[in-house]
């Protein structure tokens, strides 16, 4: 069997290359350690989720909820939460009067950063000193590729999420 035979396996007779399996397993185990952190930090990745895409500026509850891959209900319910510890603001949607688009506050913008730089911290605990270049070399080059994949990032996303570390 080659590493991208995969017959008799649930799902046929596909042929997938195995090195997409194990980026898929490495995903699911650093999710499993981001939420870990996420807890210890009082704060779900989906609020992270919400954080990272109100720092690009203020959204209504559903485009949070598109954006986050989660039903309105679930969305309704972390706002409600986040809002009432101050992560979030609601504010008069200056094109619709009739709806809100939530912010970021201060507050949530210091939670946003504590928890990416527990994060960044975090990482490095995973290698060797002699990987850790590969590795962010790795994860640098895939997130450009995914960045360009999206239609809605702006061309320099990635160096935009840099800058942001620096913030």
């Amino acid at each position: 069997m080659t590493d991208t035979d995969h017959e008799g396996e649930a799902g046929g007779t596909d042929s997938v290359d195995r090195r997409l399996i194990l980026m898929a397993r490495t995903v699911v185990v650093l999710f499993r350690e981001f939420e870990t952190i996420a807890r210890e930090l009082d704060i779900t990745i989906p609020q992270y989720r919400f954080l990272l895409f109100l720092k690009r500026g203020p959204k209504r509850a559903g485009e949070l909820a598109v954006e986050a891959a989660i039903r309105k209900p679930t969305a309704s319910g972390l706002i409600a939460d986040m809002e009432k510890r101050g992560l979030i603001t609601r504010a008069p949607d200056k094109d619709d009067g009739r709806s809100v688009k939530l912010k970021l506050t201060q507050k949530g913008l210091r939670k946003h950063r504590e928890f990416e730089l527990a994060l960044a911290r975090y990482l490095p605990s995973l290698l060797d000193k002699g990987d850790s270049d590969r590795m962010l070399e790795a994860f640098t080059e895939l997130a450009y590729i995914i960045d360009a994949r999206r239609g809605d990032a702006p061309a320099d996303a990635v160096m935009q999420f840099a800058e942001d570390a620096d913030d």
